[in-house]
Parts: structure tokens; sequence; C-alpha cells
């Protein structure tokens, strides 16, 4: 007989609600996994789930239902606080004041705004609100806010119209925040339309940063958009498995870990 807690759900059902808050999204084939089940009894656990508007059912995996994605955004923000600082820092590092600067959305890419804060004469494109109100309310820099659909969770603009808009400039630096790296150095999000936006500002970024911590190495993202040989520089807070690793030297990307040894 199955155990039921007092909001009603299973053990397993339970496991699966928490895998699913952790990051916003989790993909069948990962939830499976680490529950020791098959992917059928996570879809069955899914489909049960959603039917009670406890996740929300996508293709390949779940995520939270609307009204609760702005919390796990904010929850994304606060973990892994002190490593996203170090790799804002080192980001802050390599870009010069006066550059043009193309800052992405994401949370670890948030840390790298209010570590360039000190720098001076930037000019910044973005399709991100957080990001354009961090430097609009701590410096004068120039800044270009993308237009397009803006999602609620997480303030950032998306979709096609804003991939359009980016086409029209050229900056010497690109700030990227991804949803993981898989093993075989193909770099991934969780929406194809932030996938877009990507793919646009990529190609109008003379030197092309990633920023990721630890977490996103072999993560549950799914949609496919670069390889690592494709950026110049990842930034990180812990050294990548080897896998991953062996995939950024074979493409000769600049690999920087800063972790708190170096503190």
């Amino acid at each position: 007989m199955k155990k039921i807690d007092d909001d009603g759900l299973t053990k397993r059902q339970d496991a699966v609600i928490r895998a699913v808050r952790e990051s916003g999204f989790a993909s069948i084939e990962s939830m499976a996994e680490r529950l020791g089940v098959s992917a059928q009894t996570i879809r069955r656990e899914v489909i049960e789930l959603s039917r009670r508007n406890l996740l929300e059912r996508y293709h390949g995996g779940a995520g939270l239902p609307p009204g609760t994605d702005r919390l796990a955004y904010t929850n994304r923000r606060v973990r892994h606080a002190d490593e996203k600082r170090r790799i804002a820092a080192a980001v802050a590092r390599d870009i010069p004041d006066n550059s043009s600067v193309f800052m992405d959305i994401g949370t670890t890419v948030e840390a790298v705004c209010e570590a360039l804060v000190g720098h001076s004469g930037l000019r910044i494109i973005t399709n991100h609100i957080v990001v354009a109100s961090i430097f609009c309310e701590n410096t004068d820099f120039e800044i270009v806010l993308a237009g397009g659909m803006v999602r609620n969770r997480d303030r950032a603009v998306t979709g096609e119209a804003t991939a359009e808009f980016l086409r029209d400039f050229r900056v010497q630096y690109g700030v990227f925040g991804i949803g993981a790296i898989d093993h075989d150095g193909q770099m991934l999000d969780y929406d194809y339309r932030d996938v877009q936006v990507s793919l646009a500002a990529m190609e109008i970024a003379r030197q092309r940063f990633v920023v990721v911590d630890g977490s996103k190495f072999h993560g549950d993202a799914m949609i496919r958009f670069a390889h690592v040989s494709k950026i110049d520089a990842l930034y990180t807070d812990t050294a990548p498995p080897a896998d991953i690793a062996a995939q950024l030297d074979t493409g000769d990307v600049r690999l920087v870990v800063e972790n708190d040894t170096k503190m």
C-alpha cells in the first residue's frame, strides 16, 4: 500500500515535485534516473500531479504551474549566490571600460551586472529588464533594451521579435547564461524562445562569455542551441567533469574556474 503524506501525496510524488522545484523544470529522464524508476512511471505521476494543478506538463518533462514560477526564480537568485559572485567578478575583470556588451537573461548574468557597476563608459544591450534596472539605478551607462514579449516570472524579453531586434547590432562582448552543458559539449536551455534570442546574440558578439555554476554541468535543460566550441570563454566555480573539459579543450575555449580556494 502506498504511503500518503498530509498533503495527499505519495513519497514518489513528493520527490517529483521537489525535483521540479529545484530548477523550475525537470526532464522525465532525469527524474526517472534520480528516483530509480521507469520513465513511464514518472509520466504517470506527472499526469496525475498536473491533473491536481501541482505541476505543469511539458513535452519531455514538467515545470511549475502558473503562479509559482516567480517564487522558483527568486529561489534561483539566492541559490549558489557566493559562487555566482565569484564568477561575476572574474568576468568583470575581463571586460574593459568603454566596451559594448550584450547581457543575457539569468541569475548569474544579474550577478555579472552588479560586478560591472564600478566600470565606466559601458554601452549595454540586453533583453533582461532586471539587467536594465540594475544599470539604470547604479550607473550612467548607455542602455538599449530589446523589444519583444515580456515573461512575467523573470522579466525576460524573449521571442522572435527580440531576436530580430538584436541582429541590427554588433558588440564587443556577449555574456550568456545557459540551462546546462551536456557531456558532448552541447549547451542547452529550457525555452525555445530563449534559444532563438541567444543564437541571435551570439552572432552579434565578437567575444562570447558563458557563465555557469557547477550545478549546470550535465543539467536537466533539453533544448540544444550551440556547442561550447562556439564560445570564447567559460566562467564557472568548479572544474567541469572530464568529458566537458575535453570538449572545451578541443574547442580551444578558455576555462576560468573561480572557487573559494582562491579567496
